[in-house]
């Protein structure tokens, strides 16, 4: 009897836990969805191999927005300046940089078909710090590389809540 007790007041309290959580607006973040006529679209201005540009067409695979490369498109999706730098921030003692500062930024505009921007071309900007380990060269490129992936994808959802707030 006492097991069924504890069992039901631990489902009580894990129900409770539940509708709170659910009743106090937590939602995990979707990415942005654009509305369907705002395609077909066109990815102009980063090479088609790029993360970069496969980052931007998920995200777009994601809002049903078909990708086309002739003149068929809606609007175009004007990549103007996508670029990658890496900061030195701090050197040991061994006179080895210890860590780097990671920076990548994204210009953007979206053209409508008739040649006209919707409005301003917008910059975004992202930044990461990584240590450095003295003895692993090879995972320190592997992370480098992963922390790129992750800042373009950043990037990219903060473009397209950007388009999405000024879509309409």
């Amino acid at each position: 009897m006492i097991k069924t007790q504890s069992k039901n007041i631990q489902l009580l309290i894990t129900s409770l836990l539940i509708f709170s959580l659910v009743s106090c607006g937590f939602q995990l973040r979707q990415a942005a969805s654009l509305p369907a006529s705002f395609g077909p679209v066109s990815i102009q201005g980063v090479g088609k191999l790029s993360n970069f540009y496969k980052s931007i067409r998920n995200a777009l695979k994601q809002s049903s927005i078909d990708i086309v490369e002739d003149g068929s498109a809606n609007n175009i999706i004007a990549i103007k300046n996508y670029n990658r730098d890496r900061k030195v921030l701090s050197v040991g003692s061994d006179g080895k940089v210890s860590e780097y500062e990671l920076i990548s930024t994204a210009s953007y505009q979206v053209i409508d078909n008739t040649g006209q921007a919707l409005y301003p071309a917008e910059t975004f900007s992202v930044s990461r710090y990584y240590t450095v380990s003295s003895n692993a060269t090879l995972s320190d490129d592997l992370e480098e590389a992963d922390i790129y992936e992750r800042m373009e994808q950043s990037l990219v959802n903060q473009i397209f809540r950007h388009i999405t707030a000024n879509v309409k």
